[in-house]
């Protein structure tokens, strides 16, 4: 008797599909979506803005990425650090994956200014090796780009 195993990433798109259909999906219009498509993203750094600037004018994830998208610092309110703000500069504000690549380098940019490495997001709860562990796992993985669970 043969068993077919699913991917963990098929497993975490068919639990993030049910989770939509018990709670509702929002769409969104085109216009929307082209709206949102050229909107800063901002990170909060707790370094003074020229060590900010210094760091990513130098080597690292946002450098790499520098004739894809604009990228820019200032103080944070309240002398609360630096905020560092970055965004495609493609007119119709990049792809999907574009965005997700360049809010991931912002929170690696961020981890390397204030702790020296990038800092991972903690494992999942269950180290099960089953499929009750890979779901856990994959989406935790695919959140890097998206924002945590």
């Amino acid at each position: 008797m043969s068993r077919a195993v699913a991917s963990p990433g098929a497993w975490a798109d068919r639990a993030i599909d049910t989770v939509l259909g018990l709670v509702g999906r929002v769409e969104q219009t085109p216009r929307e979506e082209v709206a949102g498509a050229g909107r800063w993203l901002v990170v909060t750094v707790y370094r003074h803005p020229d060590e900010v600037r210094t760091a990513v004018d130098g080597s690292g994830p946002l450098s790499r990425m520098r004739n894809e998208i604009e990228v820019t610092v200032r103080a944070a309110p309240g002398d609360k650090g630096a905020e560092l703000a970055a965004r495609p500069t493609a007119p119709d504000g990049g792809s999907v994956d574009l965005r997700r690549a360049v809010r991931a380098a912002l929170r690696e940019t961020k981890s390397i200014i204030e702790c020296g490495e990038v800092v991972e997001p903690s494992r999942p709860g269950s180290s099960h090796p089953g499929p009750a562990g890979q779901v856990p796992r994959a989406v935790t993985n695919r959140a890097w780009g998206e924002g945590r669970l």
